[in-house]
């Protein structure tokens, strides 16, 4: 079940109603309902594969219930890395198990003997790769004493777990942020209802106005013949600008659902264009997967007793400096492979969503002093406006090219393409004049549609730097304004959006990672 169709729409209308009439202390009751009835409808009613999810979270409740009782420390270790492990199989498993089968196959070709193994044919279990950090993010916050109780519900983790907005792409909650709304007695407040309905409106505005546009363009370039030239770039700047609206349109949409259940989600997205380095876009960009890396595995390993032992030897062979600076390198290789390798199980992810921004922020962090020297010598002014502004779009062009990697068939396709950037200068300017935008199915009403609403996104973005929440802004100067904005966002839905008979909305592109 989309969360962009009128049946979705329809089932959020009932449960709330529900949920707002029922007894506070039931509300929760409610909520697990519909959970649970939203993940049989997004499986197509498969029992069993819903039995997966039941299964993970029981066996975490369990583990969080034992980790609290046990007294010693290598007890709770054990359970602990029993538990993890077990839930991050099952995930790799279903989701990322052609990555082995593909490897080991391509190992045993180049060494003359094809194992010929075949992937096995089964269904992922819908949301695996949001849950199932979910799920390790809360037993770890028990073993870590972060959550001072473990929930002695199972029901209730579940719903923790399951919590049906954030099944779709995330964001990955923590247990001590929601919990006291998912199980508390959340009071009606009108004011909250009314910005959850905005934020709603806002993200069905970026989903059906502008990405489901750039949809048609992107699997035009992508899904036709092979990129060469000046098309890679552009495609590369298309795709993002059709990510981006389609991702945090589904943040917007999610976030605003839970709002007018009174939950709140945390925020995913943070202006990220407007960062000026790589490693600050991955902070503003997929906000609670970059906080969960970092918080789960990134200091862990860091801490952990054989990064001890790397620290030790890199002090007595080079140095102080290489024992601060090379386990460094060593946590970030490791998280932002596990960046790329959680987004699928192939190099085109591994590479284009992991190690290529390793590679760009080490590499820049290594040779900061020789970008010192230079711009020193050519008497450039870093803290200048025009400085900052290519350093933004350095930022984003990067970040587009090696996105671009999860759209290609494979690695290997994308080398190619980006290579002919080099070698093919083939300048392909006239499908601009030939009737149609990019002679990609858009028409010049779809590109005019698309840049006004990007400008309307960048105009918030604006006001939210200077003035922090806009909802927030227009309630405080009138009432009648903010109601007003809710019903040029639901016009704008209504008579620019991508629906109706024989369209289907393209799937979010974050839900098939």
């Amino acid at each position: 079940m989309s969360i962009v169709t009128l049946r979705f729409f329809i089932y959020t209308g009932f449960l709330l109603a529900e949920y707002w009439l029922c007894p506070a202390r039931a509300r929760w009751v409610v909520l697990l309902a519909g959970s649970g009835y939203f993940l049989l409808a997004c499986t197509a009613y498969d029992a069993g594969v819903c039995a997966v999810f039941v299964l993970e979270a029981l066996l975490t409740w369990l583990a969080a219930l034992g980790v609290r009782r046990l007294s010693g420390e290598r007890a709770k270790a054990l359970l602990t890395g029993f538990t993890v492990t077990t839930l991050a199989a099952v995930m790799i498993l279903y989701k990322d198990f052609g990555f082995f089968i593909n490897n080991i196959n391509g190992i045993g070709r180049l060494l003359g003997h094809d194992p010929g193994l075949r992937l096995p044919q089964w269904l992922a279990p819908f949301g695996v790769s949001y849950y199932t950090l979910i799920l390790i993010g809360y037993l770890l916050d028990v073993r870590w004493e972060t959550v001072e109780q473990p929930q002695k519900n199972s029901l209730k983790l579940l719903l923790f777990a399951g919590y049906f907005p954030q099944l779709t792409s995330g964001p990955f909650s923590r247990y001590n942020d929601i919990s006291p709304a998912l199980f508390g007695n959340v009071q009606w407040d009108s004011r909250r209802f009314r910005f959850g309905l905005q934020r709603f409106l806002w993200g069905l505005f970026k989903k059906l106005v502008i990405a489901d546009r750039l949809a048609v363009a992107v699997a035009a370039l992508y899904d036709g013949a092979a990129l060469r030239g000046l098309l890679v770039p552009a495609a590369a700047l298309l795709y993002i600008a059709q990510l981006y609206a389609d991702f945090s349109g589904c943040m917007d949409i999610v976030i605003g659902v839970s709002q007018l259940f009174g939950v709140p989600l945390a925020e995913n997205f943070c202006r990220p264009f407007s960062s000026e380095s790589l490693s600050v876009f991955w902070r503003r960009w997929h906000m609670t997967l970059g906080f969960w890396l970092k918080d789960y595995l990134l200091y862990p390993t860091l801490k952990s007793g054989w990064m001890g032992r790397v620290r030790k030897f890199c002090k007595t062979h080079w140095g102080k400096r290489a024992s601060r600076d090379v386990p460094t390198y060593i946590g970030m290789f490791i998280t932002w492979f596990c960046v790329g390798f959680w987004h699928g199980g192939s190099w085109k992810y591994i590479f284009g969503s992991g190690l290529f921004f390793f590679a760009m922020i080490a590499g820049g962090m290594l040779l900061k002093p020789v970008f010192r020297r230079l711009t020193d010598r050519l008497h450039i002014d870093t803290d200048a406006r025009y400085w900052k502004r290519f350093q933004r779009l350095r930022t984003a062009c990067l970040f587009s090219a090696s996105v671009s990697f999860d759209r290609y068939a494979g690695f290997t396709d994308g080398l190619r393409a980006w290579k002919s950037v080099l070698t093919v200068w083939r300048w392909d300017f006239h499908v601009l004049l030939d009737g149609t935008l990019l002679n990609l199915g858009l028409t010049g009403w779809d590109a005019l549609i698309c840049a006004a609403g990007f400008a309307a996104i960048w105009y918030v973005s604006r006001l939210q730097e200077r003035h922090g929440s806009v909802r927030e802004l227009l309630d405080k100067k009138s009432p009648l304004l903010s109601w007003g904005a809710s019903l040029i966002l639901l016009l704008a839905v209504l008579l620019l959006g991508r629906y109706g008979a024989g369209y289907e909305a393209a799937a979010f592109i974050y839900a098939g990672f």
